[in-house]
This record gives structure tokens, C-alpha cells and sequence, in this order.
């Protein structure tokens, strides 16, 4: 069996907003604060998340992780963003119960966030949230059943070769843990009282130093960080209740520009790639004018680690026309950089309101998982024929970046890590059908088999980006 691939998740979000005021990761996988502590949804969450959307259940505990395939996680450190904890509720209990039943990271935690004064508290967690991972790194434990497993934190490709690919039989089921960073705000930024260049500059050079680096940068989040606009990412109670106006659809800040440079260039220590999700479409377009004027004679792929198309005027009616998607042309930078494309499995993101409404309307189990598979196709037919039309390879960018344990409505029947081997089962139905149906396809590059079509979507472009950038 292949080996899956997420680009974008958060296992540690939820044990390490247990662990506080400790922040000690117990090797026990019957503790919360354990990222192999299984926690699948009950009838009740699922109730739950039909009802109000919300998801209380972790989705990329180890466990179901290793009981999915997925054996290649980019683990998304983010510290939560003061502006989600201040809500028009105030900062009374009842202003913390609907963050904390929507994040799931516990009453500790959001008191800590509203207490932040400094933007430097946003990258003292984030080192907290480092160590938090380094504590438990390469233990073995035990699964029920006494299956011996490990996560590792890797340094570059050749970690995730040996630890994975070209692992023994001999060995403990090993998930290789990659690292990323959702929100520069972490460059000591977004809070009133101003960002300051020296403070920015000295904190990327630190992250540079990482004996476990991250690959990306997802540069932009939920809240104006002062480096670059953000895309209005918020909807249902969350939008009633916090306020991402400042900075919105903006563009990027002269310190921003600075911040991206020094991320970019090499001479201080290894390249962090941006991740252009969560930015406003100003700032995408300027980071790719950055790139094509300064950076224009180097190889530096374009990321979009947890997105959805936005489609063109043909097919709009299918998918979710936002500014958080990304445009044709968008797609089309991201594929001539190299770049990966990482389809989010977000319901909130992946389809317009009449195609969610039809999906939804089935109970079998089967028709479940069938009908939204056919939703992640969509997007991957889309990118494809696009390419195809600009006579490039259809299937060569695509991959997996869930979102899971981040703020996502998970599409239905896809709760977990663990229905990851059944999403690669229906994605090859998909692409079987569409592959003997004389697809649209005009070069014949890519009329591929279905099922390479598939397994390159579930792990293995990422892997060959890896190997191509991750060294």
C-alpha cells in the first residue's frame, strides 16, 4: 500500500492545549496531551457537526493517522491569534464557552491567549509548541493490539526516505512529521502596539536555525498580522462573533516585504517557501510581482497548502466563489513554479451551496463516501483540464492538505485521518469513470492511468516535491 500524504494538519493543536500549564507531552496514548491519544467521533459529534457545524473530535490523532495510511504529516504549528479570543461577547466565561467548544483546546489555553499584551508571546509559544513536539520525538509506545509506533520529527527528504519509504519490516510504524508554520504573526507581530523590523528579522533567522526546519510559512492567517492583508476566512458563529476587518483585502506592508525577502533568501541559512494561502488577492499578486522581479532567476515554488478552486464563468455554479479560493490564473502560477496545491477538505470550501445541498442528501454509508469523494474530484478534474488547456501536466500539483484539527468542516464521511484509505477507494472510482468516459483531455501526456492519477494525489507529488526542496 502507498504511503498518504497531508501537507497541511494540526495533530498537536489539541494535546497542547491540554497540557497547559505543564506543556509536557505524556508518552501514554490514554492521555490527551498524547498526539497519538485516539479520539474518534461519537454519533453525537457527527450529530453535532451536521447541526452546527462544528468539530469537538480530534481528526489527526497518530493513531487514526497510522490506521489511515497517512504516514507523511505536515504538522502546522500555530498559535492562536489574540483576535480569536476576544469576541464581542467580551472576556467573561460565557465570552470563552463558544471558543473553546469550537476549538477544542480547552479554558486554560484561551485565558492564556487573552491575556497577551506582546506580539513576542505569539513566538515564545511557538517555540513552547516546538518543544512540545520534541518531547516525545522517536518514542515508541504501543497501540491497543501492542503495535509498536513512533512519530519523527525530520530534517529533510532523506528522513522521510529512510523512516518510511525504504522502512524495514523490523521496524516501528513510523509517521514522519514535517514542520510548517500557519501566521507570520509568530515573527513577533499583529498586536496594536506595532511590529518592529529588528524584532522580525532576529526571529526568522532563528527559525532558519531549527535543527528541524520548517518547509513553508503559511504567511498570512485569520487576523491582520501588519506584514500583508488576510482573505475573510471566518463563517457561522465565528463570524458573528469576531471581527477580521483590519487588514482585510489589503495588501502587503513594507515590513511584509522584508519579512518575505529574508524568509526567501539563502544567505543567512536554508530557504522557508511561502504558502500563499489566507492571504487577501492583493497580496498574492504582489508576492508574485516580488518574485518575478527579485527572485526571478531562482527556483522557488508557489504553495498553497490547504485550498479550493473558485472555477471560471463556465462552472462557477460548482464551486465556492471566494476570495479564500484561488482563481484560475492562480492555479496556473502555482503549477509553472513547481509549486503543490493542497486540496483542503473543508465543506465550508469545496463546493458551491447546490452541489453541498445534493451531496448531503443521502444516508447510505457508501453513497456518503461516494458523493463527497466526487466533490475532492471535482477539484482535482478541474485543476487538471485547466493545465491540460495551457499544455501543461494535469496531474502533477495536486495533493492533500486536509486542514484537519484546524477550524474546518470536515466533508461528510470524512471525519478522520482513518478515512483516508476510503477517500484514495473513491477517488479511483471517480477517475476510473472519468478516464474511460474520453475525458476533455487534449494531450495525451495526460491520459494517465486512473490509478496513478490517484496515488499521485495521496502522496506522491508531495513526495516528489520533498525530494526536490526538502534538503
Amino acid at each position: 500500500m502507498e504511503t498518504f500524504v497531508d501537507i497541511h494538519c494540526h495533530p498537536h493543536s489539541k494535546p497542547f492545549g491540554r497540557s497547559l500549564p505543564a506543556i509536557k507531552q505524556s508518552a501514554s496514548r490514554n492521555d490527551k496531551t498524547s498526539l497519538w491519544h485516539h479520539d474518534p467521533p461519537t454519533l453525537i459529534d457527527k450529530l453535532v457537526n451536521f447541526a452546527l457545524t462544528l468539530t469537538r473530535f480530534r481528526q489527526t490523532d497518530l493513531t487514526a493517522s497510522s490506521r489511515g495510511n497517512v504516514r507523511v504529516l505536515v504538522n502546522a504549528l500555530y498559535p492562536l491569534e489574540r483576535g480569536f479570543c476576544r469576541n464581542r461577547l467580551g472576556k467573561s466565561i460565557v465570552a470563552d464557552l463558544p471558543i473553546d467548544f469550537v476549538t477544542g483546546f480547552g479554558k486554560k489555553y484561551i485565558d492564556r491567549v487573552q491575556a497577551i499584551t506582546s506580539s513576542e508571546a505569539y513566538c515564545v509559544e511557538l517555540n513552547e509548541q516546538y518543544e512540545f513536539l520534541k518531547q516525545i520525538n522517536g518514542t515508541v509506545i504501543k497501540l491497543s493490539g501492542g503495535q509498536p509506533v513512533r512519530y519523527v520529527l525530520t530534517k529533510n527528504y532523506a528522513d522521510i526516505e529512510s523512516l518510511v519509504l525504504k522502512s524495514k519490516e523490523s521496524d516501528p510504524l513510523t509517521i514522519a512529521l514535517m514542520l510548517s508554520i500557519e501566521g507570520a504573526h509568530v515573527l513577533g507581530c499583529g498586536i496594536e502596539q506595532g511590529a518592529v523590523e529588528e524584532t522580525v528579522l532576529r526571529n526568522i533567522a532563528a527559525l532558519k536555525s531549527w535543527e528541524h526546519r520548517p518547509l513553508f510559512m503559511t504567511f498570512a492567517h485569520h487576523f491582520y498580522n501588519e506584514l500583508c492583508g488576510h482573505a475573510e476566512s471566518l463563517t457561522g458563529i465565528l463570524q458573528q462573533l469576531l471581527d477580521q476587518q483590519e487588514g482585510l483585502d489589503a495588501g502587503f506592508t513594507p515590513l511584509g516585504e522584508k519579512a518575505v525577502r529574508a524568509l526567501l533568501e539563502t544567505t543567512t541559512g536554508p530557504r522557508i517557501l511561502i504558502d500563499i494561502k489566507h492571504m487577501s488577492v492583493a497580496s498574492r499578486k504582489r508576492y508574485f510581482d516580488i518574485l518575478d522581479t527579485e527572485f526571478s532567476t531562482q527556483d522557488i515554488p508557489i504553495i498553497v497548502s490547504h485550498g479550493c478552486v473558485r472555477g471560471n464563468d463556465l462552472d462557477r455554479n460548482r464551486f465556492h466563489d471566494h476570495p479564500i479560493n484561488f482563481s484560475d490564473d492562480e492555479i496556473l502560477r502555482v503549477a509553472r513554479s513547481g509549486g503543490l496545491f493542497g486540496i483542503q477538505l473543508d465543506e465550508r470550501r469545496i463546493g458551491s451551496e447546490s452541489v453541498l445541498r445534493h451531496a448531503r442528501g443521502h444516508l447510505n454509508r457508501r453513497e456518503i463516501l461516494f458523493s463527497w469523494a466526487e466533490l475532492v474530484w471535482q477539484q482535482i478534474k478541474h485543476i487538471a483540464e485547466l493545465l491540460d488547456q495551457q499544455n501543461l501536466f494535469a496531474w502533477g500539483n495536486v495533493c492533500l492538505g486536509t486542514d484537519y484539527d484546524g477550524l474546518v468542516n470536515p466533508i461528510n464521511g470524512y471525519w478522520t485521518h482513518r478515512e483516508m484509505t476510503d477517500l484514495d477507494a473513491y477517488l479511483l472510482m471517480h477517475a476510473h469513470n472519468y478516464m474511460r468516459n474520453n475525458p476533455p483531455l487534449r494531450n495525451s501526456e495526460n491520459r494517465i492511468h486512473e490509478e496513478e492519477i490517484v496515488t499521485r494525489f495521496m502522496g506522491s507529488n508531495a513526495i516528489d516535491f520533498f525530494k526536490k526542496y526538502y534538503r
